[in-house]
C-alpha cells in the first residue's frame, strides 16, 4: 500500500467507527464511562469524542481479555507499534505513521481497559504506562524532526513541539509530587495525539493534492505543520500557566501571599478570562494591523516583511489603549512608563513578527496573509500575553519604575 492508500484506509475506518458510535447514541442514547467522565474533556477535545473512543475500545478489550493479554504485554506492543510509527515518520511514509501510531494510540487506551476489566491493576504497570506514553511521543515527534532536518523553519516548529509536550508533562508530575493542583490546560496528552495523529494521516492526501495542482511543497506538509504550531504553541503556553499556578502555590506555604496588585484578576475573575479579554483586544488590533499591512502591499506595492512592519506598529497602538483601558484595567498607571514598557515589548513582538513573516512567505512561499495570522497567533500567546500582564501593565512593574 501506498501512503495515500494507508490514509485513506485509516481515516475511512475513524470515519466507519464515528458514524457507529452516533447511531448508537442516537437510538440508545450517549455511551458514558466514569474515567471520561472523571478526567473530563476540553475545549480541543470534547467528552463525547473520549466517550466514543471507549465505546469503540470495550469489544477490543474484551476480546484481549478472551485471549489472555495482559496489560503489560498490551502496553509493550503499543510502544513497539510507536517506534516504527517513529521510523515511518523519518523516512517520509506519513500515511504508514498515522495508522501505526493510531494503533499505538488505542494500545495505550486498551492496557487500562484490560487492567480494570481483570482487576489486575498495579503501581508498577502504571509506571510502566506512564515511560511507554513519553517514549510513544517523544519519539513520534523525533521522527517528524528528522524528517523536517532539511528545513530550519520545520525544524525548529516540531521541536518546539516537542519541548513542550515534555514540559507540560514534567511540571505536572513536578506538582503532583508537591501535592499542588495546577490547571488543567487545553493541550494534554490525548488532545496532543489526536491533533498530531490527524494531521500526520491527512499529509499523504495533502501532498498529493498539492502535486497534481501544482501548488508550493510547503501546503503538502500542510496538516502536519499546523498539528505541530497548535501543539508547540498550546502546550508551552500550558506550561507556563502549570509553572506559575506551581510556585505561586509554592510561595504560599512558605509566606503568607502579598495584597494582589488592583490590576491582577480576581478570584471571581481568574487568568481565563483576562486571556480571553486580551485575546479579543489582540483581534481587534490585528484587524487594524492586517488592513494596514495589506493596503501596504496591494496599493503600496511595498514588499510583505516592511508592510508587516508597517501594520505591526499600527496594531500596537490599538492594542495599548484597549489594553489599558479595559484588558487590564491600568488607567491608573502612568501612561509614559507603561508606554515605555509597552515599548519594549513590542519592540521585541515586531522582530518576531516581521522574522516569522520572512521565513514564511519569502523563505518557504507561504501566501503572506497566512503566514502573518499563524505568526500572529504564535506571538500573541507566547510572548504579548504574559509579558504584558507581568510586567507592562502589571501594578508591582510599575511600583519598580
Amino acid at each position: 500500500m501506498n501512503d495515500v492508500a494507508w490514509s485513506l484506509s485509516t481515516l475511512g475506518l475513524a470515519a466507519l467507527c464515528a458514524l457507529a458510535y452516533a447511531a448508537v447514541s442516537l437510538t440508545k442514547g450517549a455511551r458514558r464511562f466514569a474515567r471520561v467522565e472523571r478526567d473530563g474533556g476540553s475545549a480541543l477535545l470534547g467528552r463525547g469524542t473520549m466517550n466514543g473512543a471507549y465505546w469503540v475500545l470495550q469489544p477490543v478489550a474484551r476480546a484481549l481479555v478472551r485471549l489472555g493479554a495482559t496489560p503489560d504485554a498490551i502496553t509493550l506492543g503499543a510502544l513497539a507499534l510507536g517506534f516504527a510509527a517513529a521510523v515511518a515518520l523519518a523516512t517520509g511514509h506519513f500515511g504508514l505513521a498515522g495508522a501505526l501510531g493510531i494503533a499505538a494510540a488505542l494500545g495505550d487506551g486498551l492496557d487500562g481497559l484490560v487492567a480494570r476489566l481483570t482487576d489486575t491493576g498495579s503501581e508498577a504497570g502504571e509506571a510502566l504506562d506512564a515511560v511507554a506514553d513519553r517514549y510513544q511521543e517523544l519519539t513520534f515527534l523525533a521522527g517528524v524532526a528528522v524528517w523536517y532536518r532539511a528545513s530550519l523553519p520545520w525544524l525548529a516548529l516540531a521541536l518546539a513541539a516537542l519541548v513542550g509536550s515534555v514540559m507540560t508533562s514534567y511540571v505536572s508530575a513536578k506538582a503532583e509530587a508537591q501535592r499542588v493542583e495546577v490547571p488543567r490546560g487545553s493541550m494534554r496528552r490525548p488532545e496532543r495525539a489526536v491533533y498530531l495523529l490527524a494531521g500526520v494521516a491527512l499529509t499523504p492526501l495533502a501532498r498529493w493534492a498539492a502535486a497534481h495542482h501544482g501548488l508550493a511543497p510547503v501546503w503538502g506538509e500542510a496538516p502536519t505543520l499546523a498539528s505541530l504550531a497548535l501543539v508547540a504553541a498550546l502546550s508551552n503556553v500550558d506550561t507556563v500557566r502549570r509553572l506559575g499556578a506551581l510556585r505561586r502555590a509554592l510561595t504560599d506555604r512558605d509566606r503568607p501571599s502579598p495584597p494582589a496588585p488592583t490590576n491582577a484578576p480576581t478570584s471571581r475573575e481568574g487568568t481565563g478570562a483576562t486571556l480571553a479579554r486580551h485575546q479579543l483586544g489582540a483581534l481587534v488590533a490585528t484587524v487594524t494591523d492586517f488592513a494596514v499591512m495589506t493596503a501596504a502591499v496591494e496599493l503600496a506595492r511595498w514588499s510583505p516583511a516592511a508592510a508587516t512592519a508597517l501594520g505591526a506598529s499600527a496594531g500596537a497602538l490599538t492594542n495599548f489603549t484597549l489594553s489599558r483601558r479595559w484588558v487590564f484595567s491600568a488607567r491608573g498607571a502612568s501612561v509614559a512608563s507603561q508606554a515605555a514598557r509597552y515599548a519594549v515589548v513590542s519592540a521585541a513582538s515586531l522582530g518576531l513578527n516581521t522574522l516569522g513573516e520572512y521565513a514564511l512567505a519569502q523563505r518557504l512561499g507561504v501566501p503572506y496573509l497566512a503566514a502573518r495570522a499563524l505568526v500572529a497567533v504564535a506571538v500573541s500567546l507566547l510572548w504579548n500575553f504574559p509579558m504584558h500582564r507581568r510586567f507592562v501593565f502589571s501594578a508591582t512593574a510599575e511600583r519598580a519604575s
